[in-house]
């Protein structure tokens, strides 16, 4: 080798060791009968999901990812392949160990090196239940017993709630798990509403506080803080949280056409309308931080679980004012959720002649707007029809 090479190379290395060594994590292991599955790490940011890493599964279904380490906080990663996610928490420069198959890969799976991550599983475990639980509240009291419904719904979700209290929040509240458990949500609702709920937001503010005291000076900290503080001020009475009847607009029946749509979905994906054509679609826009936004959407989960395997999608708009409420709020919705962050401002609604949500559009399998219905009822004949 030249003299000139031998010093190329020398002054390159002496600059890597001058170079200050980032700290990082590992997760490996396996998930099993995914052959061929692309798997994701996905970190949980305070604002939204961020796709950091991915691998393409082979027979044995190994992988290996590594990020740096957090700093000055814990941080959220999922392992996810399609809608399968596995939660866990990261809090220093750990080696993880997974082990999951593909059907139990949400709860059934062994998770070491990471304490952080036992609660985040228990949670989960519960809110599964719990989602269980009301699909068969819905199967048992459907139809004209819908008030019966109701207060079943309402008397599960407190029970919930406490549960999620006593067992895993209030025990350590400064723990990821603890955290984690106030942004779980249900059919685009969150479990915990602090700007409606008194308890709820007490609830927030104790995590917030233990955070305070354990990662001052975080993004993630702060986010919370600023949470609560908002919430507590909301809330400085209590208050009784009304269910509105859901007040369709009756207007002129859009014509035949499609106005087209692209947004980001809770991921930072963009999501174009026009891409589902070939489906019977339901363009539905609405806002997450409200007081009908919960039955609202259950009874389109109710329709999308009937027709969804028959060609039938659901493409949301949500014109919340608050971005991180609807990112939280649909991790839980099976359709596509998209966000316009002008809000009520939004040319979207002039050029649909919206002026009141919730709105529904029925687009047919050409990609032309049908129908404009005026009652949430007849969608399940309308969509029947089409498909």
């Amino acid at each position: 080798m030249k003299k000139s090479n031998l010093l190329i190379a020398a002054v390159t290395l002496i600059m890597a060791a001058c170079q200050p060594q980032v700290d990082r994590f590992a997760v490996s292991g396996t998930v099993t009968d995914a052959q061929d599955r692309v798997l994701y790490l996905e970190r949980m940011g305070v604002d939204r999901i961020l796709t950091v890493d991915s691998v393409r599964l082979d027979n044995d279904g190994a992988f290996r990812f590594s990020q740096p380490a957090p700093q000055g906080c814990f941080e959220l990663y999922r392992l996810r392949i399609g809608s399968r996610a596995l939660n866990f928490a990261v809090d220093s420069v750990q080696e993880i160990a997974v082990s999951a198959s593909l059907s139990g890969m949400q709860t059934d799976y062994s998770i070491e090196g990471s304490a952080s991550s036992v609660g985040i599983r228990e949670a989960v475990i519960m809110h599964r239940r719990f989602l269980t639980e009301l699909k068969e509240l819905q199967q048992r009291y459907a139809g004209p017993e819908v008030g019966v419904l109701d207060q079943h719904v309402t008397e599960l979700l407190d029970l919930f709630k406490s549960q999620l209290q006593t067992e895993i929040i209030f025990p350590n509240p400064g723990a990821p798990a603890a955290y984690f458990c106030l942004f779980l949500s249900v059919n685009g609702q969150m479990i915990f509403n602090p700007n409606a709920n008194r308890q709820d937001a007490k609830t927030y503010a104790a995590v917030a506080s233990s955070m305070d005291m354990l990662y001052p000076e975080s993004d993630r900290t702060m986010h919370l803080h600023n949470l609560a503080l908002k919430a507590m001020a909301r809330t400085s009475s209590p208050k009784q949280v009304t269910q509105e009847q859901i007040d369709w607009l009756k207007s002129v029946i859009v014509e035949t056409g499609l106005i087209d749509i692209e947004l980001p979905d809770n991921t930072g994906r963009m999501q174009k309308l026009s891409d589902l054509k070939g489906k019977v679609v339901l363009l539905d826009m609405t806002a997450y931080k409200t007081d009908f936004s919960a039955n609202y959407n259950l009874a389109l989960r109710q329709l999308y679980d009937k027709f969804a395997d028959r060609g039938f999608e659901i493409y949301q708009v949500s014109f919340d004012e608050d971005e991180n409420f609807w990112i939280n709020a649909s991790q839980s919705i099976p359709w596509v959720s998209v966000y316009d962050e002008r809000s009520l401002k939004s040319d979207i609604l002039s050029l649909y002649n919206v002026d009141q949500l919730p709105v529904a559009f029925i687009i047919d399998r050409n990609g032309d707007v049908v129908e404009r219905p005026d009652e949430l009822s007849e969608l399940d004949a309308r969509i029947e029809a089409l498909l």
